[in-house]
């Protein structure tokens, strides 16, 4: 029966793709946690093989990442980079097409753990989980972000669903792949599931072997070959992070309750564990559904379920309209390409609040302008004022330091918070207030 009750798959799997796309594209920027991987596809798309106009030599980051996830998100973006370049497109589109090649690739791997999850549970389970999926704000929002998360996302959902068809081998490649070469931490997660495999004696110790030392070798063996050669020196990147987090490998509790110990806390660090919560949500809820013409409770339970969905779609609508305010430094950036005539002689100076919030390699769509990031110069400092135009923040005080030389050309609003008013209808509104500023540089200014 519950094969019967389910959606067509296909129109589910044109859900994830439209709704992951509606996320992307009501937020197209960026923000510092993405820097890396965002810069390097832009690097490997426009550079090639001149390593020595890669950003990361400028701007390394905390520890190394690895170039693998930039690389094959490049690769598949490579053709319609081609195409634009063709057309003389906007460097900014190459931007939202990359994304959205990642968000693909999250989309295509929780439709194939779906498929799993209809053979083993029926078609109704399977759609309740696209339908919880696609309507919660996080997966969507974050599955075309350019984190180190996002990018071994697709790789665990594999992984996981080898795990759900008893896949040992192929779940255990997918493992060592994505923890020795995107996030080492996953050896909490998958380990845990490898160890539930080898208790119900699913999986065999000399089985276990078997499949790890090679994939173990290859994984490491790609990593530190591609890695080292990208960031000029021998350096396996994860190993790195590995080292850094090397209290955390003592998995006596689950994955979430070790994360929860760390000081710093953000949902994309366990959005692995999204989906897999969803499946068994969806098998409750199908029970549910199933036992509707039972009794009233189970009545209850239908709506409850339909207003959970329902829920679920207005928080993410909230949620994305609030982050699609929360990115005044890429806004910033188009305004200033539209009000400042393409063949002026402009020199940007970009601050450190702009580069967190939506500044890429991608928005710097004049060739012949120069835009610099660098970190190391005060508002008051002289070199600043040789700019012919800063983003900055929107401080009073540090505009006040450059009225001499630079007056303001444009403010940019950001997200500031959310207003509550019952008598108003809709009752929620977002206060928006200046974030950041675009200072334009005096025509007689003596630092001209």
């Amino acid at each position: 029966m519950a094969r019967k009750r389910g959606f067509p798959e296909f129109p589910l799997f044109l859900l994830f793709i439209l709704v992951a796309g509606l996320h992307l594209l009501a937020c197209p920027f960026t923000k510092v946690e993405e820097s890396f991987n965002l810069q390097a596809v832009h690097d490997v798309l426009y550079h090639r093989l001149d390593f020595e106009k890669y950003d990361h030599h400028e701007f390394p980051g905390v520890v190394p990442r690895t170039f693998l996830g930039p690389l094959f998100i490049s690769a598949l973006s490579t053709p319609m980079a081609g195409l634009l370049t063709l057309l003389e497109a906007p460097k900014f589109y190459m931007q939202i097409i990359a994304r959205g090649v990642l968000g693909l690739c999250v989309c295509l791997t929780l439709w194939n753990m779906q498929k799993e999850v209809r053979r083993q549970f029926g078609s109704l389970v399977a759609s309740l989980f696209c339908l919880i999926s696609a309507s919660q704000f996080h997966l969507m929002f974050y599955s075309t972000r350019m984190l180190p998360n996002v990018f071994a996302l697709p790789v665990v959902l594999l992984a996981f669903t080898s795990w759900m068809a008893q896949r040992q081998g192929r779940f255990i490649c997918f493992s060592a792949f994505v923890i020795i070469a995107f996030r080492s931490e996953l050896c909490l997660l998958l380990g845990l599931m490898l160890l539930m495999s080898l208790l119900s004696r699913r999986l065999s110790i000399p089985q276990l072997f078997y499949y790890a030392v090679p994939a173990g070798i290859l994984s490491l063996g790609l990593t530190v070959c591609v890695d080292s050669v990208f960031w000029k020196k021998l350096l396996w990147p994860e190993g790195q992070v590995l080292w850094r987090m090397r209290t955390l490998l003592l998995p006596t509790t689950g994955f979430i309750l070790l994360y929860s110990l760390l000081p710093h806390k953000e949902l994309r660090f366990i959005i692995y564990t999204f989906p897999v919560f969803n499946i068994v949500a969806a098998r409750g809820c199908s029970f549910i559904l199933n036992n509707y013409q039972k009794s009233w409770m189970y009545k209850i339970g239908s709506l409850v379920i339909m207003g959970h969905l329902v829920a679920n779609g207005v928080y993410s609508s909230v949620s994305l309209y609030v982050s699609h305010h929360n990115y005044p430094g890429g806004k910033a950036m188009q305004e200033l390409h539209a009000l400042v005539p393409s063949t002026s002689d402009v020199s940007l100076h970009v601050d450190v609040l702009a580069a967190q919030t939506g500044v890429s390699r991608f928005l710097e769509l004049n060739s012949k302008w120069r835009y610099d990031k660098r970190e190391d110069l005060a508002p008051g400092d002289p070199l600043l004022k040789t700019y012919s135009h800063i983003l900055m923040e929107a401080n009073s005080t540090q505009i006040s330091l450059l009225s001499d030389s630079h007056k303001p050309l444009i403010f940019i609003q950001g997200y500031e918070h959310i207003e509550i008013n019952v008598s108003r209808i809709p009752p929620l509104s977002i206060k928006l207030n200046n974030k950041l500023v675009v200072l334009e540089r005096l025509p007689h200014s003596q630092h001209t």
